[in-house]
């Protein structure tokens, strides 16, 4: 299970719990896929000492904490850059999909880390074939490095 699924779970069960996400992740994808699933705030493992103590004492006051570069990037459209728009389109389960195909995960492995059906998976990448306006898995995992998704 990744870290969005287990966030997912987590607040399924205990809606009220404040999570706040530590992530070797890139935060340019992972972050907002955080936030959008629940998260109080995200830190991503490079963050300093001073910005993890800061973090975990705001959300755990009830507030939200992202980096100032989060914030400015979510503040300020940065429509230009091809991989950010496309990555908007793209819904938290899309861009979990997209990252278990991109590390080579078939399928079925997909559908079983995720706990969807195989057809499931397939309309998945259907539609990130679609939303990311290619036709082909080598081109769809080209977009996925663009994306910094692996």
């Amino acid at each position: 299970m990744n870290g969005i699924a287990a966030l997912r779970k987590i607040k399924k069960e205990y809606p009220n719990v404040k999570v706040l996400m530590y992530s070797g992740q890139s935060e340019d994808v992972y972050a907002l896929s955080a936030i959008r699933a629940g998260a109080f705030g995200y830190l991503s493992k490079s963050s300093d000492v001073d910005y993890i103590i800061s973090a975990v004492k705001k959300v755990s006051e009830g507030s939200m904490f992202i980096t100032n570069e989060l914030a400015q990037r979510l503040a300020f459209d940065e429509g230009t850059k091809k991989p950010r728009r496309f990555f908007r389109k793209l819904s938290t389960r899309e861009i979990e999909v997209l990252k278990l195909l991109a590390s080579g995960k078939r399928n079925k492995e997909v559908a079983q880390g995720l706990n969807l059906n195989e057809k499931t998976v397939s309309t998945y990448k259907a539609r990130l074939m679609k939303k990311l306006n290619v036709d082909n898995m080598v081109d769809l995992l080209q977009q996925a490095k663009a994306l910094e998704l692996y």
